[in-house]
């Protein structure tokens, strides 16, 4: 198995943080971005899809269309965490290290059957259970996410938000299984304040339509979340999957 690591992102050519985070990435965009993230990011693999691929789920489907044995990160990414470390160890991943890991838990998920797989969807210690490194069950954050050949998972093409949602629920549809390593995770800068990327189709009406279309193929799995002591909702159409596995 040839795992591509890529890097997806748009207009942000000047503000690409994970390539640092992950040696040996590439970086896909679109056809007439090519000069401008070329200039800012010498040395770096480029992948140019047309520029008539738009939005980041029809963007990942023409990924997995060219690599179908891929691993598929945010570009603003600044490291590989490990979780389980107690306070004052290092937790940082030096980005060979970082590479490794995400091969050897590509060829961890093929050996145990699973199409999907990951990490951990937080780097804050307190989300790790030392009970459970590995769990085969449950959501998959979009902003790292591996599939493996074979698999019957697909992004559609006209979906502009939440495919991570869509394709946690494809998986558990036909797959059950997942693989993901919850002793890493990955940190983000700026996810929803940064400009480019997916912040030019998040709106309030496309996460309502995204709902919606969600809840028409998976039904109840799908519901919306609600406020609690701990965490209040960011809007109203924020989701959740409750999944029967």
């Amino acid at each position: 198995m040839e795992l591509k690591i890529i890097i997806v992102s748009h207009k942000r050519a000047d503000r690409v943080l994970t390539t640092k985070a992950v040696e040996g990435c590439a970086i896909c965009i679109p056809e007439s971005q090519r000069e401008d993230y070329a200039r800012h990011n010498p040395g770096v693999e480029l992948i140019c899809h047309p520029d008539s691929v738009i939005g980041l789920p029809a963007k990942r489907q023409w990924i997995l269309d060219h690599y179908p044995d891929v691993f598929m990160l945010d570009d603003d990414i600044k490291e590989m965490r490990a979780v389980y470390k107690r306070a004052g160890e290092k937790a940082k991943i030096d980005s060979k290290l970082a590479r490794e890991i995400i091969i050897s838990t590509a060829h961890a998920a093929r050996q145990a059957g699973a199409y999907l797989f990951g990490f951990n969807q937080s780097a804050i210690p307190t989300a790790y259970n030392g009970l459970q490194p590995i769990s085969l069950t449950g959501y998959m954050i979009e902003g790292w996410i591996g599939i493996l050949s074979g698999s019957k998972l697909f992004y559609p093409r006209d979906m502009r938000l939440c495919g991570d949602f869509w394709i946690s629920c494809l998986n558990a549809y036909h797959h059950r299984i997942c693989y993901k390593d919850l002793r890493f995770s990955f940190v983000p800068v700026n996810t929803f304040k940064n400009q480019g990327g997916q912040s030019e189709f998040r709106n309030i009406e496309a996460e309502e339509k995204a709902y919606h279309f969600l809840k028409d193929h998976f039904g109840d799995v799908v519901q919306l979340k609600k406020d609690t002591g701990l965490a209040k909702r960011k809007h109203q159409w924020q989701k959740t999957l409750k999944l029967p596995f």
